[in-house]
This record gives C-alpha cells, structure tokens and sequence, in this order.
C-alpha cells in the first residue's frame, strides 16, 4: 500500500498572538521574531525532500511558506482549505474579552467538545469536517510522496483529532507552537501520528505556546 508522509509547520509569531487577539480568518502578518522563527523552520527542513508544498492562504501562514521555500527549494502552492477556523464575529477581537461573552466557543481551544455553532463563522464540526476532507484529498493526490503543509493552530489540533482521535475528557488538547514541526503519515489506509510540536530548532529564539487562533 501506498505511505504518504506528511511534515507539518504551525506559521510564525503575529502581533496578534502576543496580544492575545483572536485571528481566525483574520489576515494578520508575522512579527520580527515570527520571520526569525520562520527561518529557524527553513533552516531545520534543509536537505529534505518534498514531491509538494500546500500553504493556508492567508498571510501569515504564506509568508512562513515563503521563506521555507527559499530552502526546500519548492514553491508553496495557496490552499484555502487549509485556513484557520473562521470565527466570524469573534475574529479580531480580544481573548479576554471573548472568554466571558462567548465561553463555549473559547473552551473549544482547551478541551475535546462538539458541535459549537459561531456566529458569523463555521461550527466546529464544519471546521473539522473542512480539514478531515483536506487531508483525505491530498493523501489521494500524492501516494508515496512526501508533503510540506504550513497551517494553524487550530488546524493542526483538527489534524490531530482526525489521525488519532478525541482527547480524552478533562485533557488539555496538545499544545503548538508557532513553526513546530510534526509529522505524520498516511500508512496502509490507515493515519499514524510520528512527531509532533517538536520545537528543537528555536534555541535561543524562544518559543510561545498558545492555546488560542
């Protein structure tokens, strides 16, 4: 059976991040150390292969995209399916501010929960249902390959559902930094998890662990 192997990038730090501003769909850019962070990325996949390189289009995701693929030496390719989850009417707009108007909505990015309708923006089962199917087409699309995404945070917590399944209830949802690196794979039908938010290559850059988008 086919193997396609994945490698995962989070996009580099944001102003937005610092300040604890939820971004969603929000097309916010990276800050200095996010572009230093970015290049700490390149930097780590240098030397490895890619048959493919996805990006989220928004900017923040591409710009990290961008400056990997000075290294990798292969041009990003803009896919909207790999966006954040769209917030609607909370994008932009203060964490702490949010935690007492929109409580269900904000716990979604600390525990496993269902179906939590947002204003404006997808319900987190249509986020989920949104990134399941992304990976499901581009494992379809390149068998035997080896894939670069650069996406969010709240993308990658939907990845990790869909490759190993629920957190279990009381648990924290795995942490990601801006441009961690995991990987994972698409193996005899079948997903298998191999690395994940490993941040060995921001020494000396420092690393934030966010738990919002």
């Amino acid at each position: 059976m086919p193997v396609t192997d994945f490698t995962l990038i989070r996009h580099g730090q944001t102003a937005e991040n610092i300040t604890g501003r939820l971004q969603g769909h929000f097309d916010s850019l990276l800050d200095e150390t996010g572009i230093l962070q970015a290049k700490a990325a390149a930097n780590r996949l240098a030397g490895e292969h890619f048959d493919a390189f996805y990006s989220s289009d928004l900017k923040r995701a591409m710009m990290t995209a961008e400056v990997i693929a000075e290294t990798v030496g292969i041009r990003p390719e803009p896919l909207m399916e790999l966006r954040e989850w769209h917030l609607g009417v909370l994008e932009g707009r203060l964490c702490k501010e949010l935690w007492e108007e929109y409580p269900a909505i904000m716990n979604c990015f600390k525990y496993e929960s269902g179906e939590i309708p947002v204003p404006g923006g997808e319900s987190h089962n249509e986020f989920d249902a949104r990134v399941a199917g992304c990976l499901e087409l581009l494992a379809a699309k390149h068998p035997d390959e080896k894939v670069l995404l650069v996406t969010h945070g709240g993308v990658m917590r939907s990845i990790f559902k869909h490759i190993v399944g629920p957190v279990a209830e009381g648990s924290l949802l795995p942490l990601i930094s801006n441009v961690s690196y995991s990987r994972f794979c698409k193996r005899d039908d079948r997903w298998q998890l191999c690395c994940w938010n490993d941040v060995s290559h921001l020494k000396g850059i420092g690393v934030r662990e966010s738990i919002t988008f």
